[in-house]
């Protein structure tokens, strides 16, 4: 894989991250919004609320490792990569 490409590869990993965390953000600004504004006697909403925020909570982990996972393959592959070339050097000098 060529310099460019993983860097390429990189930046649109890390754009995905940040409107997928954006979104969690803005979803969460708005519920936290709404319960905010919903009276304390509506406990039957607000508990919906809490559950729905334990939802997000859960999702926003699965998520955030996904990418951990994707992070962890990726350096994974690079020391794998890093361990062929030295093997490769080391046949070259010996070869020679």
């Amino acid at each position: 894989m060529s310099s460019a490409t993983a860097q390429t590869i990189v930046r649109d990993a890390e754009e995905l991250f940040k409107i997928v965390m954006d979104l969690y953000a803005a979803y969460l600004d708005d519920v936290e919004r709404l319960i905010r504004e919903v009276p304390e006697t509506e406990t039957q909403l607000l508990g919906e609320l809490y559950a729905q925020l334990g939802e997000i909570q859960s999702a926003m982990e699965h998520d955030v490792s996904v990418f951990d996972r994707a992070i962890q393959s990726d350096r994974e592959d690079i020391h794998h990569l890093k361990d062929q070339l030295k093997i490769n050097d080391i046949y070259k000098m010996l070869k020679s």
